[in-house]
């Protein structure tokens, strides 16, 4: 017997409208396309960010793991601690760790969530010089809870969480400093980028240090013990081209009703789910968290046996899953310290210990029974009907015939 299949075209806009056209095409015609200090495009995504967030002060970057380096950076990562860590990431939420100086520590997720664990940051707080909690899939870490945990400074990796709440705050607010991408698949684009979000006037400015122009330095820095660097600074060319910054700027003005509509659709296919008794559960948020939105984590709740198989079967029904990120603990980068060390090499005088696959149960449960969905940003019910009724039935016949 075959599986259905969903035939409906998966609804989407383009990624740039009209909006984003005409913003390039101002910044064209005004003729400035680098900005080395807090120019007008620059300064109106930042601005915009603060407000989003609810924070003080925010800063541009060329991509999101710059972002997450100077954050690392300027919290004070340090090469005789490790940086908390989740496996459940981007590689490079990882290896920007490596580029601060410090070593990634990885510590198991929620049984949960698809989330860093606050118990399993606590049994080892004093292993860390920093922590960098992803919200992951856009489901909001519990960052009261790790906040207790330990109490060190908190990284946010917001890159999947644009616009998300926790407890009716702000993601990018409850930590140090908070981290977005604006690379191209998020919810908010520029094509690339970064922003760090912060309220501690020191965090911002040492991040400022790292990858910004002298221009700016001068114009920026304050605390006397950074002014020596207004030069100089780091030097790395981390600063956000002009283009990204009108284009992202342009997004965040849709994205409150692209979140809105991507909600209806959960909300649709959860009642069809929930009517077809799929063996799937969902993760908590909270009635006062609202979640981002760059994939839809499900667990199964009954015991897949073949993950490859059931991601086959959801493909051929045209079902829209997207792939979970690789076990990059296993990857030989952080299996083998002598090739870490060739990028980084304080990495070969650091306490750094490559992970074991027994150390991460919960992840490694999750790797087997979790799966992504791709909601769509635009209302579409009977897209969502369609696909939560195929979903069940592709679920049923699979775990049933295994």
């Amino acid at each position: 017997m075959n599986d259905p299949s969903v035939t409906l075209p998966f609804p989407r806009e383009p990624k740039y409208g009209q909006a984003e056209k005409d913003a390039v095409l101002q910044l064209l015609d005004d003729g400035h396309l680098s900005e080395i200090n807090r120019g007008p495009a620059t300064n109106a995504l930042e601005a915009a960010f603060t407000r989003l967030t609810g924070t003080r002060h925010a800063l541009s970057f060329n991509s999101g793991t710059a972002s997450l380096h100077a954050a690392l950076h300027a919290v004070g990562a340090s090469p005789e601690a490790g940086v908390a860590v989740s496996p459940m990431t981007w590689v490079s939420a990882i290896t920007a760790v490596f580029q601060a100086g410090s070593y990634p520590v990885f510590c198991d997720i929620e049984p949960d969530s698809p989330n860093i664990a606050a118990t399993a940051v606590a049994e080892a707080a004093d292993a860390f010089s920093a922590v960098l909690a992803t919200h992951t899939w856009g489901i909001p870490a519990r960052m009261d809870q790790l906040a207790k945990a330990t109490g060190l400074p908190i990284v946010e990796d917001c890159s999947h969480a644009h616009g998300a709440l926790y407890q009716g705050r702000a993601v990018g607010s409850w930590g140090a400093a908070g981290c977005f991408s604006l690379q191209e698949s998020k919810a908010v684009s520029g094509g690339e980028g970064g922003v760090l979000t912060t309220t501690d006037r020191e965090v911002y400015e040492r991040a400022l240090t790292l990858g910004h122009h002298p221009a700016r330095l001068a114009a920026g820095l304050t605390l006397p013990e950074l002014k020596p660097l207004a030069t100089t600074g780091a030097a790395y060319k981390y600063r956000m081209p002009a283009l990204s910054a009108v284009i992202a700027r342009q997004q965040l003005r849709s994205l409150p009703d692209r979140m809105l509509a991507a909600e209806q659709n959960l909300a649709t296919l959860r009642k069809v789910l929930e009517e077809c008794d799929a063996p799937v559960t969902w993760p908590s948020i909270g009635e006062l968290s609202v979640r981002g939105w760059y994939g839809t984590p499900l667990t199964i709740s009954v015991r897949v046996p073949d993950p490859a198989e059931l991601s086959k079967r959801f493909k051929a029904a045209s079902i829209p899953v997207r792939h979970l990120y690789e076990d990059w603990t296993q990857a030989p980068l952080l299996q083998r310290p002598e090739l870490a060390a060739r990028f980084w090499p304080h990495v070969a005088r650091s306490p750094y210990r490559p992970p074991t696959s027994e150390e991460l149960p919960n992840f490694h449960k999750a790797m087997r029974q979790m799966i992504i969905l791709k909601v769509p940003q635009i209302l579409a019910p009977d897209y969502m009907e369609q696909v939560g009724e195929t979903l069940a039935t592709v679920l049923a016949r699979t775990l049933v015939t295994a």
